[in-house]
């Protein structure tokens, strides 16, 4: 009988030891702040995957303002950095996004306006966010970004002040997570830190500070585990843009449209002079807001020997086909649904959309690349005028 209370009291104690640790790995996120953005607003709660995969993200939450607030509530088994969206209940682009560390205890983030917010959390969050957030300095930039306003988006003049301001801003961002990563000895505070956004002082270096890193915070960390495979991945995508740099043969592949047709980029560069090979998405704003000029550009040079080749990093076939068809894309638009996991997305090295590659048909030779706006146009003037 004593063997048996004896085997009680031990099996009790260990239950009582699991419920503590994970009493003590909970978490809670709390966002309020609801009366400074439009009726409907909701909030997403995001992170990257640690493996490799067509959907690169995976969400936590999604759920409008409910009394004021949202919460999140769970619990956390290594700390990593997971996403903020503010996002209109009728759009997909987010209004306000913040970077911020997962970790154990209380996280309360009070948005004052639409693009300012105060922050309560652990010392992983004082040590990413508020170094950045708290600055005096830094928010009088951030502050002067945001009140100002380009009234004729074809003034030079007020273009460049902006991206003058924009530039201050990202400037004194990058010595303040300067400052947070000398101010730990905490590997894993650092790593979090370069994740947040740090580009270091030396980029060249980044990705073998951040897989030393990696091996001192421990691979068994989820966040070890995301960091590495994005190390992974800029390495492929540095060796890659070497391969399609200007002056290099473009890359041949075949993929296909929304009807299933087969496209090869050879047997289209056979047919024309010039090709441009784009890479957009659905969700990319800058991509859409692109095509209405390159419908322009099409229509005045197609029948002078000019083609459009666009591969979409998409990976939901309902969201391409709706875009195309908003857009009425009259080129050839192609993909394969597979995002940033697609073969010819890591065959061109493509990080961000828009990317494109103006290509000389009779060489395969690529002569530029990132034409936007009025560079495309002037490019293509000068090599088709007669």
């Amino acid at each position: 009988m004593k063997k048996l209370l004896i085997a009680l009291f031990v099996f009790t104690s260990l239950l009582s030891c699991k419920e503590s640790v994970k009493t003590d790995n909970k978490f809670t996120i709390t966002v309020t702040g609801q009366e400074h953005f439009p009726e409907g607003a909701k909030v997403e709660m995001l992170r990257l995957k640690a493996i490799e995969s067509p959907e690169s993200v995976e969400f936590l939450k999604v759920e409008a303002f409910k009394n004021g607030k949202f919460v999140l509530e769970g619990i956390v088994d290594d700390v990593h950095m997971i996403a903020l969206n503010v996002i209109p209940a009728d759009s997909k682009y987010p209004i306000h996004r913040i970077m911020f560390p997962l970790e154990p205890g209380a996280t309360k983030i009070d948005f004052t306006s639409m693009k300012t917010f105060t922050y309560k959390g652990g010392k992983y969050g004082e040590i990413v966010i508020n170094t950045v957030n708290n600055n005096a300095e830094y928010q009088k930039a951030w502050k002067h970004l945001m009140d100002y306003k380009v009234t004729d988006r074809e003034d030079k003049a007020q273009h460049d002040k902006y991206f003058e301001y924009n530039d201050k801003v990202n400037k004194l961002k990058q010595e303040l997570l300067a400052k947070a990563v000398k101010s730990t000895e905490d590997p894993l505070a650092k790593l979090l830190v370069y994740e947040s956004g740090y580009y270091g002082e030396k980029d060249a270096d980044r990705d073998s500070v951040i897989e030393d890193l990696v091996m001192r915070v421990g691979d068994e960390h989820r966040q070890s585990k995301v960091a590495m495979l994005g190390v992974k991945k800029r390495r492929e995508r540095i060796a890659a843009k070497k391969a399609v740099g200007v002056g290099a043969i473009i890359k041949d592949f075949e993929a296909k449209d929304l009807e299933g047709e087969t496209f090869h980029l050879a047997e289209v560069l056979k047919q024309n002079k010039y090709v441009l090979v784009e890479f957009w998405a659905s969700w990319c704003g800058p991509c859409r807001g692109e095509i209405p000029h390159m419908k322009k550009a099409y229509g005045h040079f197609k029948d002078k020997g000019f083609e459009i080749v666009s591969f979409t990093l998409d990976n939901k076939k309902e969201q391409w086909e709706k875009a195309s068809k908003e857009e009425e894309i009259p080129w050839i638009n192609t993909g394969d649904l597979l995002a940033y996991t697609s073969p010819v997305v890591k065959m061109y090295g493509v990080s961000g959309v828009p990317a494109n590659y103006l290509v000389e048909a009779s060489t395969g030779k690529i002569i530029a690349k990132n034409l936007r706006g009025e560079k495309l146009d002037e490019k293509l003037e000068e090599l088709l005028k007669k």
